[in-house]
């Protein structure tokens, strides 16, 4: 570090305190451990980078702040569109394409938010899976669970929020099919008529649906990640303290971390060349295209809604979801390990078996 670095860091502890700053940063997953905010910074960074790593901060097992990672991704290319979209249902779609075909990398970076939102929602339901194989829900880890399983909900919700905003004739009635499948739940129905002033698309749904996206949505999740690093950094997702080899966080951790955030990004990037989203004509509320669905993260919900009848559909997937958010006060089972839950692999075979061929059925209705 230079004299000028120096001075300059040093007449910035002397107005801030940069390690409380540093100890906020590190608690969405950048270092482990509690940072010591009296120390000054230089100190506290090097003491944080020769801390021996926990075990479940080892690869691949980082999904937390890969999502944590893709989130703020999501952010920065929202912001971008945002400069130039325009939320109403009279400019909303012009704006659109003002984007695709006259802002410069417009197209792109729209590209980049699409499957940006689709995979952050694929990894939070991975991460769930992951944290249910390794028992990772008991106590002390119940909120681990409940706060990742909150931030998947909101996920979804941010995904279906996003869908509307082209405008054009998938965004408007694959939202329609989404708003019907919400309509059937009880409880999670009547949350969506609270947010959206209904559960049918009008022009001030355009405006809600916005609002929620830019606003809402990403603060409540910002809060909910917030919440679940700190109780990681609390309790841990694993009961051993230290991996067998132990790995400092400099450099294997974060070229670790960064290795498979590169992977991601660069299927980001590719997915977003090679398999665009098209967006077709304008929104027509009077023109109902055929095979229209809602997002494939509500393909069961739909199928399940179409087989049953009315009414049965809906309250087993809310009472699904409540039983979802309250597995660790309902499973007593001390067990753990991966090998000593063999009934639990098989229960969640059976149902990604069941969730497959419900997405099946409601992909093949005919919308």
């Amino acid at each position: 570090m230079s004299t000028l670095s120096r001075r300059l860091l040093a007449w910035l502890e002397q107005r801030l305190n940069l390690t409380e700053i540093f100890s906020f940063i590190t608690t969405f997953g950048l270092a482990y451990g509690d940072i010591d905010t009296r120390k000054p910074l230089k100190e506290a960074v090097d003491e944080a980078l020769k801390k021996p790593l926990p075990a479940y901060a080892q690869w691949p097992q980082v999904l937390g702040l890969l999502t944590f990672g893709l989130f703020l991704f999501q952010m920065v290319t929202g912001v971008l569109l945002a400069f130039y979209y325009q939320p109403a249902p009279a400019t909303a779609y012009g704006s659109v394409q003002t984007i695709l075909q006259e802002a410069t990398f417009g197209w792109y970076i729209h590209q980049m938010h699409y499957w940006g939102s689709n995979i952050l929602i694929a990894l939070l339901m991975l991460r769930m899976i992951r944290l249910f194989l390794h028992g990772v829900y008991r106590a002390p880890r119940e909120l681990i669970w409940v706060l990742g399983g909150l931030l998947m909900g909101l996920s979804v919700y941010a995904g279906l929020s996003g869908a509307l905003l082209p405008w054009d004739q998938q965004a408007y009635w694959s939202s329609i099919r989404s708003l019907e499948v919400l309509a059937e739940m009880p409880f999670f129905g009547w949350v969506a008529n609270l947010l959206v002033g209904g559960l049918e698309v009008q022009g001030l749904t355009l405006t809600r649906f916005y609002i929620l996206h830019v606003i809402l949505l990403p603060l409540s999740m910002f809060v909910l990640f917030y919440l679940h690093f700190a109780a990681v950094r609390r309790v841990g997702l694993s009961r051993a303290k230290v991996a067998d080899q132990p790995r400092a966080l400099y450099p294997d951790h974060l070229v670790d971390l960064l290795t498979l955030l590169f992977l991601i990004f660069g299927a980001i990037l590719t997915l977003a060349v090679l398999a665009p989203a098209i967006v077709q004509r304008e929104a027509d509320p009077f023109s109902s295209p055929a095979g229209i669905h809602p997002p494939w993260y509500l393909l069961p919900a739909y199928g399940l809604i179409e087989v049953l009848p009315p009414g049965l559909g809906g309250g087993l997937i809310s009472a699904a979801l409540l039983a979802f958010l309250a597995l660790p006060f309902l499973d007593r089972n001390p067990g753990q390990s991966p090998a000593r839950r063999l009934l639990a692999w098989g229960l969640l075979l059976v149902l990604l078996v069941a969730l497959a061929w419900l997405g099946y059925t409601g992909y093949a209705l005919r919308g």
